[in-house]
């Protein structure tokens, strides 16, 4: 089976051939208009079909413009050279292809018949910075906009991993002589217990020098809670939550330990909760 060569156009391409067809049919109209202005004002005739004929000019621009638009989509261009090229190509083929549709239509439904040479010269003397500016603008604004777009999407990122660095990852706990260093994302919950704190993993607990208050400004909000005054808990070891019907809540962790859930920090709570799990209330 051959492989056929398929391009899918998204509504913003398609969008983008409308515009360009709507815009170049206005300048077409606008040469024709032009003409006629000009025939009048000089007293000259006015030939409809040559002046028809000579706004292809303005035709030319569609396809060009649209595949230059396609590619620059398609493909982010970092050297300059490639740039350079994709402005000069259309220019050279615009330049030579005009002239040569005149030529082409004028010799098969016309009495006279337009040289290629006459045209092709008074393309390059009249409309040269036509074809320079329009090939030139759509390569400059859409790179433009590419790089726009980048640095508004490195910012959030760059935020996002500032915000991480600041939270701990670990936190180094004495065991007798020993001192371990354990993972916060496998501490289930910090309990207060004055003047230190208990460190609570799935089976085993650890005192921690140190208070309930400071901890908290170390830990990643959108990971560690707080649901009473004496416990911070880790949001994705929470399995469930029960109401008890006076505005406070049981919490059950991934271990079956069940901690209390109070009325103050209710809203904090689940809407974390939501955020991280599939809502399961029982």
């Amino acid at each position: 089976m051959k492989n056929k060569l398929t391009i899918k156009l998204g509504i913003v391409d398609r969008n983008a051939i409308f515009v360009l067809i709507l815009l170049f049919l206005a300048f077409v109209v606008l040469t024709v208009a032009q003409d006629f202005l000009q025939s009048d004002l000089n007293n000259s005739a006015f030939y409809f079909s040559e002046s028809l004929l000579f706004s292809s000019f303005w035709w030319i621009f569609a396809p060009l413009l649209f595949v230059q638009y396609i590619i620059l989509r398609r493909r982010i261009i970092r050297r300059l050279t490639l740039h350079i090229a994709l402005i000069l190509l259309p220019i050279i083929v615009h330049l030579f292809a005009f002239p040569f549709l005149v030529w082409t239509i004028s010799r098969i439904f016309y009495y006279h018949t337009f040289a290629f040479q006459q045209t092709f010269r008074y393309t390059l003397s009249e409309h040269l910075y036509l074809l320079v500016l329009f090939y030139s603008i759509p390569d400059l604004v859409f790179q433009f906009f590419v790089k726009k777009e980048k640095s508004v999407k490195s910012v959030p990122e760059t935020q996002s991993q500032s915000t991480q660095n600041k939270y701990i990852n670990a936190v180094v706990v004495a065991e007798g002589y020993k001192k371990l260093s354990i993972t916060v994302s496998d501490i289930f919950y910090f309990s207060a217990n004055p003047p230190y704190i208990n460190i609570h993993l799935e089976n085993k607990k650890y005192l921690h020098d140190e208070t309930l208050k400071s901890v908290s400004l170390k830990l990643n909000p959108d990971q560690f809670v707080r649901v009473h005054k004496s416990t911070i808990l880790n949001i994705k070891k929470v399995v469930s939550y029960k109401s008890r019907l006076n505005g406070d809540y049981d919490l059950t962790m991934k271990n079956n330990t069940v901690l209390r859930l109070s009325r103050n920090y209710t809203t904090n709570f689940k809407n974390l909760f939501n955020k991280i799990h599939h809502l399961t209330i029982k």
